[in-house]
């Protein structure tokens, strides 16, 4: 048998971990006969049934030698990976298609109801039960060719009555036998020693040579009980042991990757376990930078001390909050302390050397607008440098999914199972909170109107954040700007058009404002209606750039060779209104492109 595993990413840019674990653990096997293939859901269906086709083709697979398909099913590839697998069906019609992943291992009864086309549905972890499987096959095979010429038999035996399979199905495989009557193992099986799984990426160099990103594991379950999640429903938390973590990070480090994402779902539950692996990613001498989740609260003074030492860069980290409410908390399973939470955090971000990105759920049981409003606001006032607004999705087999009724959870029946309203936010609040969430990623979550958005925060919201965003987000809607997309300049137009009809009291404070925020996010867009001070102040822009005696108390390297070298690596404007003070007051600030910092040079027009 020759088996295919098809990983279909959401991106180009992604790499499709579970199925190279795979594929890479039956090589390890011996299974000689594996291959692997990476696709994406933006690809047109048709060129990936193209590209899957010619694979088996180049293979060199004989006419009558049986074939697998393995497909991995995710919450964001279901309904492309469900019509590709009844368009092999369609061109491949003796092949065999199995289906894997964390969209069908706990629903294997009703996947096999939705789905006629398919074969066999992996229940849980993949790499063992499907290399125990493909070498029964491989056995099968020996057995029923042997004095025979083909191993067509085989095909054979199998689509006639599959029931004489059922010594080649490991436990952890469901499949529908010759009469229609479903196999569904007791439960979901895991691999309980990640030491035996290999390194997932035999293609490394590849992989950096096309900037993906690269996923790596070195432990598996959760041992919490969040009611919408299906990592805790494996309570068994398993690690690969430190050296080998390391020696898969030197690998890492040494192929120059870009970035490694531990897709661990709470890297830092163990801090013997964990600390040693980032002490020794933060001495190591590389360029590459690693991606963490973890929970703040949980993470201990020594290691927020350590943290605050790692180089600028080398770390990220990714800080699952979902609500500060207490009692919506409880309602989802999740313990979290807000207080050290937010302690930790802001010493963290403090620090000022690693990204932090934020995340909070809407539509969660006991959740009204008053209720997210708090929330929004508590972790916008710690200013992550992302903070992303996501919506409840009620995943099959969870325990959300059985207390839906109880909390009058109304959502999507197809991927991505989005909640639409509950007993405490309307469809039309949340429809609004939808409409927030795409202003909040155009203005905030880029990064590039801190300076404005920070004014607007505290002159309209009257201390709450979220109050401004409500009243920018209901103008927005007004407007018919929803859904249609907007790019960094438009951005900048809209928030300047918004002042300008709501708040024209704050038009001058805001115009300085966000001239600054572009001249530092957006150096080449220089729109009249920002009222840019070049032409003002050329002929003492011009004199402090030729002194360089003087530049060098700002830039210690600084050297005039021409005006354009000069213009691509800096910038000096005036502003008219100080945004440190908050007075009119003339201050020029300067702009270093390459190290993306500014510096007030004066707080008058003498320069």
């Amino acid at each position: 048998m020759q088996a295919f595993f098809i990983g279909t990413n959401s991106k180009y840019i992604h790499t499709a971990l579970g199925i190279r674990y795979v594929a890479e653990y039956c090589r390890e096997q011996g299974l000689l006969s594996v291959h692997r293939l990476e696709v994406t859901v933006n690809e047109p269906v048709l060129s990936v049934l193209t590209r899957i086709t010619e694979q088996i083709e180049q293979v060199g697979v004989a006419n009558d030698e049986p074939i697998l398909i393995g497909l991995e099913v995710h919450i964001w590839n279901r309904r492309f990976v469900l019509e590709l697998g009844e368009l092999l069906r369609k061109v491949l019609p003796d092949c065999f298609l199995m289906l894997g992943g964390p969209e069908v291992m706990f629903r294997s009864a009703e996947t096999f109801a939705a789905v006629p086309f398919v074969d066999f549905i992996v229940c849980g972890e993949g790499e063992e039960v499907v290399a125990a499987f493909l070498q029964r096959v491989a056995q099968f095979e020996r057995t029923e060719t042997q004095g025979t010429e083909s191993p067509a038999v085989v095909k054979q035996v199998a689509k006639q009555n599959i029931s004489q399979w059922k010594e080649l199905i490991p436990e952890g495989i469901a499949y529908r036998d010759e009469s229609g009557r479903l196999a569904v193992p007791d439960a979901t099986l895991t691999v309980a020693d990640l030491d035996k799984l290999p390194f997932p990426y035999p293609d490394l160099a590849e992989v950096v040579a096309q900037h993906k990103i690269v996923y790596y594991e070195a432990s598996r379950g959760c041992p919490f009980h969040c009611s919408y999640c299906l990592s805790g429903i494996s309570h068994s938390v398993r690690r690969r042991s430190l050296p080998l973590v390391l020696a898969d990070m030197d690998r890492f480090m040494q192929a120059g990757v870009a970035l490694v994402k531990f897709v661990d779902r709470t890297y830092n539950l163990d801090e013997t376990y964990y600390l040693p692996i980032m002490q020794y990613l933060a001495s190591a001498n590389t360029k590459t930078t690693f991606h963490f989740e973890i929970k703040a609260d949980i993470l201990s003074p020594a290691a927020v001390s350590f943290l605050q030492t790692v180089p600028k860069g080398r770390f990220q980290l990714e800080i699952g909050v979902q609500s500060t409410d207490a009692d919506v908390l409880q309602a989802i399973g999740r313990k979290d302390d807000w207080g050290r939470l937010k302690d930790t955090v802001a010493a963290l971000l403090k620090s000022g050397n690693m990204h932090i990105h934020m995340d909070l759920i809407a539509g969660l049981p006991l959740q009204d607008m008053k209720s997210f409003a708090q929330s929004f606001n508590d972790v916008y006032g710690l200013r992550p440098h992302a903070l992303q607004l996501g919506f409840l999705k009620i995943l099959s087999g969870t325990e959300m999914e059985r207390v839906s009724d109880r909390h009058g959870l109304i959502y999507m029946a197809q991927p991505p199972y989005e909640i639409l309203a509950t007993k405490y936010l309307s469809y039309k609040e949340i429809r609004f909170l939808k409409i927030l969430e795409e202003v909040f990623d155009l203005t905030a979550n880029s990064g590039r109107f801190p300076f404005t958005l920070a004014y607007l925060s505290e002159q309209e919201g009257r201390g709450s954040t979220f109050s401004f965003f409500r009243k920018l987000t209901e103008w927005y809607r007004q407007k018919e700007m929803a859904g249609i997309g907007h790019n960094a300049l438009e951005t900048a137009q809209m928030l300047f058009t918004y002042v300008e009809e709501q708040q024209p009291e704050l038009l001058f404070q805001v115009r300085e404002l966000l001239r600054l925020d572009v001249l530092r996010y957006l150096p080449n867009f220089k729109p009249e209606w920002l009222q840019w001070r070049t032409a003002v102040n050329y002929e003492k822009v011009s004199a402090f750039w030729k002194d360089e005696k003087r530049v060098r108390n700002y830039i210690p390297d600084y050297v005039f060779k021409n005006w354009r070298d000069l213009h691509r690596k800096y910038a000096l404007e005036e502003f008219l209104f100080n945004p440190w003070t908050g007075e009119k007051d003339s201050v020029f600030v300067l702009v270093n492109y390459e190290e993306m910092c500014l510096t007030r040079i004066k707080t008058n027009a003498n320069i």
